[in-house]
């Protein structure tokens, strides 16, 4: 159905999925709460803003939470439950064991943060990767072939604190005493992103993007690629 209305009221749960923009997120979620069931629990798939941000335009917040997939949410498992300042935790374990009886793999937040787990890593490591580029060391490629064939290989077997663990911890001490006072702590977009999007040149989406021109064909070939590693890693893991 495309009538918000009718896709919600007889739900238990729903989960909005729009542009990541407060004002229209607002006026969604009220409309979903008005149309929907007191017992149904309300869910925002944001990447960025805090739940308690999302949650003024609610009228039971206590019914409210973040449920965070990730693309493409049919291969990721991970899915993090983010509970605001006033959300029931009746809410949350339900959400829990939803999550779970889909076969996905949730991870819950003790506290609402803008950007959750996942993000802000990600955009940490994204912000340094830019700096490297930007500074002449290495190319996207040479990124990319970095998080693919080292780092984004061993932590989908063993995550970072586990890494740590298994390293040493004095050997971590050492090396961060050393590196952190080095790391990129820009406040800003990389140039290039920011260049590239004034020019209306999105990526895949728009056919041109950090690595040049898309076609049909390079576009298809990425996101099969992605596919087949991600269905291993679902295998491998399981459940």
């Amino acid at each position: 159905t495309q009538d918000l209305e009718d896709a919600v009221q007889d739900a238990d749960l729903v989960v909005e999925s729009v542009t990541e923009d407060l004002e229209v997120k607002h006026d969604v979620l009220a409309r979903a709460e008005r149309a929907a069931r007191p017992t149904t629990v309300l869910v925002t798939d944001t990447s960025s803003i805090p739940i308690d941000d999302l949650a003024t335009a609610l009228a039971r917040p206590e019914s409210f939470a973040g449920m965070h997939w990730f693309n493409p949410p049919e291969l990721v498992s991970l899915v993090e439950i983010v509970p605001g300042p006033r959300t029931e935790p009746e809410a949350v374990e339900q959400l829990v064991a939803w999550t779970r009886a889909l076969g996905k793999r949730p991870v819950h937040l003790r506290r609402d943060i803008a950007g959750f787990i996942a993000n802000r890593i990600q955009y940490a490591v994204l912000r340094e990767a830019f700096a490297l580029v930007q500074e002449g060391v290495c190319d996207y490629a040479d990124v990319d072939e970095t998080m693919k064939a080292g780092l984004g290989a061993r932590w989908a077997a063993v995550g970072p604190f586990e890494t740590l663990d298994l390293a040493g911890l004095d050997v971590h001490e050492a090396v961060a005493r050393r590196l952190y006072p080095l790391l990129a702590n820009d406040r800003e977009p990389a140039r290039s992103v920011t260049a590239l999007v004034a020019e209306g040149d999105l990526g895949c989406k728009t056919g041109r993007g950090l690595y040049g021109d898309y076609d049909d064909a390079a576009i298809d070939t990425l996101r099969r690629r992605r596919a087949q590693v991600l269905l291993a890693l679902e295998q491998l893991h399981g459940p």
